[in-house]
């Protein structure tokens, strides 16, 4: 005789788990709906089939054009305000610090990650690297500048050889016309175009100039890149189940039918 109290007529079955008292239904991440038929796992994360339906909807939404656009708006703020904030470390310290470049990369790359709607992939990440780089090495520009100037200063500063005079009436010049004003506009624009081109190359080489004496500054850089790069990664959406609420009450994920 049964002395826990159940009837002797009722069969046990050793083939199904036994019901779990007290078990509540999974509750949806996005929602927080209480499932009652079937659910979804991504992550760790559980989802409801209506929420899972706008989630890929979501990602799936805009061109890829715009995205791209919006992440290069995002990244290239992020990439003008981290450069700021290294450029005045740098300049107060005089020293590259290596955490300041690890928090550019990772701020670019968190701008370029919410720009492209949590998307990722080998562009975004090139984009948040490239980004990234140019924000730490336009730092340079400001004493490669400065580096430039010095020179005609020290040219000017030496003796001139002198140069005899001359009696002749010196030729007088009519003003420039119309035309002539807007060529020499064009060219001054193409002049300081061809300048901040010039500049930028300068500093893209300039941790690379320094040969092995800067080693620990091309790798201050690597890390900035290498969190710029992590945050892009591209994301796959891959969707367990659906599993079915019963199922999921025993602790057996069985997929629901």
């Amino acid at each position: 005789m049964p002395t826990d109290g159940t009837s002797s007529s009722t069969p046990l079955r050793f083939d199904e788990p036994a019901p779990v008292e007290g078990a509540q239904a999974p509750a949806c991440t996005q929602c927080s709906t209480s499932i009652r038929t079937s659910y979804y796992e991504l992550g760790g994360h559980v989802f409801c089939p209506a929420c899972k339906g706008r989630f890929e909807t979501e990602l799936s939404r805009g061109s890829g054009a715009g995205r791209f656009a919006r992440a290069a708006a995002f990244g290239l703020g992020a990439a003008a305000v981290g450069a700021g904030i290294y450029y005045a470390i740098l300049a107060l310290t005089g020293y590259e610090v290596g955490l300041v470049a690890i928090l550019v990369g990772w701020f670019v790359g968190q701008a370029v990650h919410r720009g492209a709607g949590g998307r990722g992939g080998w562009a975004y990440q090139s984009l948040a690297v490239g980004l990234t780089y140019f924000a730490i090495v336009s730092t340079y520009i400001p004493m490669i500048v400065k580096g430039i100037n010095e020179k005609p200063a020290a040219a000017a500063a030496a003796p001139a050889p002198s140069t005899p005079s001359t009696d002749a009436p010196s030729a007088t010049t009519d003003a420039p016309s119309a035309p002539s004003k807007v060529k020499v506009q064009q060219a001054s624009l193409g002049g300081v175009a061809l300048g901040v081109g010039a500049l930028l190359l300068i500093a893209a080489a300039a941790p690379f100039l320094a040969g092995f004496q800067n080693m620990l500054g091309i790798l201050i850089i690597s890390f900035g890149l290498y969190q710029a790069w992590k945050l892009n990664r591209k994301v796959v959406l891959a969707f367990n189940g659906p599993y079915a609420v019963a199922a999921a009450r025993t602790g057996d994920p069985v997929a629901a039918r």
